[in-house]
């Protein structure tokens, strides 16, 4: 997938903003004004994009390939044979630009909507992975952090936060081997373990308000919308000590509670079924005296081979302001004051201007032009985008996304959506809306393979577990119902929607009072 249906979200907020004419980040010069190519790497697992030289952008792929399997077969060896859409990657060689787009805080960054995930990274490979010490070979990485995220969700159906962040804290020193044969797990996050000390040691001092361990179990992102930095920085290293100290001190109750969280569990019902030690008022005793050891159990595990081909190829200029439209809309969202946000948006607009420009034809452009259009002209576009991109799944969305009037109108959006899926087997975003399609229009065993397959691909996808549960409340199955749509709920929650949550809340009363389930076959 390139870039039109992925940035749709992006288009319509920008199409609504008045931007000011505000300083702001700058990149540096594009390509065609002399500044450094951009260059695309394919493989099975990632689609990399980068102005990285094409030597160190080959680099990062091996990296990203070889950390993929490595921390899969650590903690998650199930799912090594799992089919997975393309994890999009974007890599800004100066970390100086990064720095200037992003929030203080973040040293990259995990996103994930319905129609993408994605991990973005500053610097060459080289610098990913830095040692806390000159007399320790722990070290931490921040590619493994952002990759934990992505990969976890294959893994645990639903997660708590704490679980999520101290995962990713876990795995972020995560060794892989010179040969790639073999990986450490379990090393100490020694930031983490200097920070719980002190925290642990003084959690009644007035400037921590208080702190206490089972403050990690509620942790909320209005901390970092507050800048809470202390706050934050605690929470962090609670979560990692809390999983570092289940997965050596507690792994057949930490495998429970994460088996129960895989069934789709609700993360409360599931700590007090398989670890309701965590709930005891000893819990801040026991893991201050885990945290003064000094004997963080470490492991070595075995790291299948791995063919790590891709197609690469140098971008055009109007694909490099595109990406850097979409980096600095992103950096929007995450920025919590004025006048970031503002700036940021304007930099996303300007970039997003000079891409259309250089390139009126290319799906950006098309998709650009259906969004900003009347109803009726929408499928006209939509066609002519087909027709000057038939072999891009992309395109055929965007006519199944704008479907003209009169009785053909289904049968060309499900030819559409069908279309888009055999040029792009694992796009989980057109296997949902054909499933939905199917939904609307009462034919359930059509729609379940759809949306069941769908959610495997994207378990983040609010979307797509929606449709899901609506399949399953068709086809009578309630309680599986039921529990697709609080987690769909539950995503939900975390990205902010208040229209759409009202929906999604209104089919779930519903669906507990089984007015929204069809009677099973017998």
């Amino acid at each position: 997938m390139r870039h039109g249906l992925a940035m749709g979200a992006l288009l319509t907020l920008l199409a609504a903003s008045q931007m000011a004419c505000v300083v702001g980040p700058r990149f540096t010069r594009c390509p065609g004004e002399g500044g450094r190519p951009w260059v695309r790497l394919d493989s099975d697992h990632y689609s990399l994009q980068t102005d990285l030289p094409p030597e160190e952008a080959r680099k990062a792929m091996h990296l990203l390939e070889r950390t993929r399997v490595a921390m899969l077969a650590a903690m998650w060896p199930d799912a090594l044979a799992r089919p997975m859409p393309k994890l999009q990657v974007y890599i800004l060689q100066d970390w100086r630009e990064f720095e200037g787009l992003y929030p203080h805080r973040v040293r990259a960054f995990f996103f994930r909507s319905d129609t993408e995930a994605l991990i973005a990274l500053p610097g060459r490979p080289g610098t990913w992975e830095l040692r806390f010490s000159g007399h320790s070979r722990a070290s931490s990485s921040r590619l493994n952090h952002e990759l934990a995220h992505y990969l976890s969700t294959y893994a645990l159906l639903r997660q708590p936060r704490w679980l999520s962040e101290g995962l990713a804290e876990f795995l972020e020193t995560l060794r892989v081997s010179e040969d790639g044969k073999t990986a450490v797990v379990g090393a100490p996050n020694l930031e983490a373990v200097h920070e719980m000390r002190g925290t642990l040691a003084q959690a009644g001092a007035a400037y921590l308000s208080g702190w206490r361990m089972r403050h990690v179990f509620t942790w909320e992102r209005s901390l970092e919308a507050g800048e809470e930095d202390r706050q934050v920085t605690a929470m962090y290293a609670g979560s990692w000590l809390l999983v570092h100290w289940l997965y050596n001190e507690r792994p057949r109750e930490f495998a429970a509670y994460q088996a129960l969280l895989a069934k789709g569990a609700a993360p409360d019902e599931a700590l007090r079924q398989a670890l309701p030690e965590l709930e005891s008022p000893s819990l801040d005793g026991v893991l201050r005296e885990y945290s003064r050891r000094h004997s963080f159990a470490e492991r070595t595990v075995t790291v299948p081979l791995i063919s790590a081909s891709f197609i690469e190829q140098e971008l055009e200029d109007a694909e490099v302001h595109a990406i850097r439209a979409k980096l600095a809309a992103l950096a929007a969202g995450m920025a919590h004051r004025e006048p970031f946000i503002t700036n940021r948006w304007k930099l996303s607009r300007d970039e997003l201007d000079e891409a259309l420009r250089l390139d009126p034809n290319s799906l950006l452009a098309l998709s650009t032009k259906l969004r900003a259009a009347p109803g009726h002209e929408r499928p006209g576009i939509a066609r002519a985008a087909v027709q000057a991109h038939p072999d891009e799944s992309e395109a055929w969305l965007l006519l199944a996304s704008a479907p003209g009037p009169g009785p053909e109108a289904l049968a060309e959006q499900e030819a559409a959506y069908k279309k888009a899926l055999e040029l792009e087997p694992l796009n989980a975003y057109a296997a949902t809306g054909l499933a939905w399609l199917y939904v609307k229009q009462g034919r359930i065993a059509e729609a379940l393979p759809l949306a069941q397959g769908a959610v495997g691909l994207m378990p983040w996808s609010t979307y797509a577990l929606d449709t899901y549960a609506m399949a399953l409340a068709g086809s009578g199955d309630c309680d599986a119902a039921i529990q697709m749509e609080q987690r769909a709920l539950e995503l939900l929650q975390e990205e902010g929607d208040p229209a759409l949550e009202k929906v999604l809340r209104g089919r779930l009363a519903e669906l507990t009072a089984g007015t929204l389930c069809a009677t099973p076959a017998p």
